[in-house]
């Protein structure tokens, strides 16, 4: 590698935009090359990252560009086959949730990943929220006990968003089950340290709902999944994003033997935290952030106001800094290819489950392939 990490990005002029300012803001960095199916919108890529070529073709890029790292902002269907490409041509790469889109990609990437000298991180940036991570950094230092309960939901009305890119429609709502986990399997998960879901069984609602052309969903209007962790922990994930209804965004819930922690419901309300040992015997809620002080993760401490204007009030930002940190220092990446199917693989096994009735399915652990 040159003294500067010469980054291609894929998918540049629409989700890779979003890693703009970290991209270009970091002096550890060079955006080499932007990739791009549109000519168009990889010119206007290229001037935005001030990058040195522009392409529409990804294999001719990670072939001809002078490349240590690409970062995979493209559609769902393209995740596996171009990081496997990437990986073998021993480059680093960050890639879009989730991972895959089938257990057999998922075995392939797996492969990959052993098999080349580059690094691979998931780009899950809603591990990387500020008030998720305050959370997962109570649970470390063991405010919460045991934890052995989590809720979490996708509740949002997305008919409009899925209609405005076929790839949305096709990976989302034309299968039935949990289409869309990591943003909310990935923070759980880290609130169960050396615990992964094991099986998991789902259901719906059914169809009350059609879409613009008045055509029928595949996808229920609410779907529900229950998971089992290895050392017997329940976690319910709910995903509706066809109901009518203003959007709820993300909700969390986590309860262990000594505390518990619920979400905002709303965008005015704070999210609440209640610790066994904040005032003797008596329970009250507390505002998450009155533990800000003492627990709040250093990167967030040390955040420059400008990664703000990311994704996720900074996700963005932290999870491009932590990958290119992992790099540098030669260390693990924050979410390697087996915590990054640990928050997938649950969503693709629960389609299976919706299929056979609600039926109890085990996800399988990729550490074991």
């Amino acid at each position: 590698m040159t003294d500067q990490m010469r980054v291609g990005i894929v998918g540049a002029a629409g989700r890779g935009m979003g890693y703009r300012i970290p991209a270009t803001e970091d002096d550890r960095v060079t955006v080499q090359a932007v990739c791009d199916i549109v000519k168009e919108g990889a010119e206007r890529a290229r001037e935005a990252f001030d990058a040195k070529e522009s392409y529409t073709d990804f294999h001719t890029m990670i072939w001809e560009a002078p490349l240590d790292t690409v970062l995979i902002a493209t559609p769902v269907e393209h995740h596996v086959a171009q990081s496997v490409a990437a990986l073998k041509r021993d480059l680093n790469v960050l890639c879009e949730v989730p991972a895959g889109r089938t257990v057999d990609e998922c075995k392939e990437l797996v492969q990959a990943v052993e098999q080349s000298s580059g690094t691979f991180m998931l780009a899950e940036n809603d591990v990387f929220r500020r008030e998720w991570m305050l959370v997962a950094e109570l649970v470390a230092d063991g405010r919460f006990g045991d934890v052995y309960y989590a809720r979490s939901e996708r509740v949002t009305n997305g008919k409009d968003h899925i209609e405005e890119a076929l790839w949305r429609r096709t990976w989302r709502v034309e299968r039935n089950g949990i289409t869309y986990p990591t943003h909310n399997l990935g923070p759980v998960g880290r609130w169960f340290p050396d615990d992964r879901i094991d099986r998991v069984a789902c259901a719906g609602s059914g169809h009350h709902h059609l879409d613009p052309r008045g055509d029928s969903y595949d996808q229920e209007d609410t779907v529900v999944m229950l998971a089992k962790t290895e050392n017997d922990c329940l976690i319910v994930h709910r995903q509706d994003i066809l109901s009518e209804r203003p959007a709820a965004g993300y909700r969390f819930e986590l309860q262990g033997t000594d505390g518990c922690f619920e979400s905002a419901a709303h965008s005015n309300d704070a999210h609440r935290i209640s610790l066994a040992d904040q005032s003797g015997n008596e329970r009250n809620w507390q505002p998450l952030a009155e533990y800000e002080d003492a627990y709040l993760p250093e990167c967030w401490r040390d955040i420059p106001d400008i990664a703000r204007e990311t994704g996720r009030d900074g996700g963005d930002y932290l999870v491009f800094e932590a990958f290119i940190d992992a790099i540098v220092s030669d260390s693990a990446p924050p979410i390697d290819i087996h915590e990054g199917l640990d928050m997938t693989l649950p969503g693709l096994l629960s389609q299976q489950s919706i299929e056979r009735d609600g039926e109890w399915v085990h996800v399988p652990d990729s550490r074991a392939w």
